[in-house]
């Protein structure tokens, strides 16, 4: 069995909304964020870093960094299709798009909503967060114009990837003017969030 240590509306949504559409078992710890803005202390023997999500793969050992869960999972049960089979064309563009989410758009975010991580001195966090949100528009605009006519960032077939994209739509600091510039990018958000597992993960993590 999988355990996946979560927060709500965290990057842990996207891992959560996986696991259910691949339909295997899975447990979900939350990990309640204390008053001080840091992981509890038992959380760092599994994640050093102490960040949101975390995996504990079947044999025990635990995976982090979201991007690389998602795509040992949907490898590991490639009986659901969420990935390209290993050596095609298309699973290098999945891959591309898997590791540009994490890069760009989700790195950005985390500096958007956590400007004042990002410097030694409290004064600079409004413009590290203006620069972020100028950043984040970019981001997701070179996706929008990879995704074309989709629906989905490799066609016509759902993947992994739309499911991440998907989540990263919902922390735009904008979520109705995002899909209003890009009508594309709200097509894949709809067909994602209306798959019935995803949506009882979405409705978990309080997101729309």
């Amino acid at each position: 069995m999988y355990k996946l240590y979560a927060r709500k509306n965290a990057g842990s949504a996207a891992v959560e909304a996986l696991l259910a559409v691949l339909n295997v078992p899975h447990e979900v710890v939350d990990v309640a964020k204390p008053a001080t803005g840091k992981a509890p202390e038992w959380f760092y023997a599994i994640n050093p870093r102490g960040e949101i999500p975390a995996l504990q793969l079947p044999d025990g050992s635990v995976m982090t960094e979201s991007a690389a869960m998602m795509i040992h999972l949907a490898d590991a049960h490639p009986e659901a299709g969420m990935a390209p089979a290993v050596g095609t064309a298309v699973r290098a563009q999945y891959l591309r798009w898997m590791i540009y989410l994490a890069a760009a758009p989700y790195a950005t975010d985390l500096r958007m909503y956590y400007s004042e991580r990002y410097s030694t001195d409290p004064a600079h966090a409004e413009g590290i967060k203006a620069k972020a949100i100028i950043d984040l528009a970019q981001d997701f605009s070179v996706f929008a114009d990879a995704l074309g006519i989709g629906p989905f960032i490799l066609g016509k077939a759902l993947s992994a990837s739309d499911i991440y994209a998907a989540m990263l739509f919902t922390w735009s600091d904008d979520m109705p003017a995002l899909f209003s510039r890009h009508p594309n990018l709200k097509v894949l958000y709809e067909h994602v969030s209306n798959i019935a597992a995803i949506r009882k993960v979405w409705n978990r993590n309080g997101m729309p």
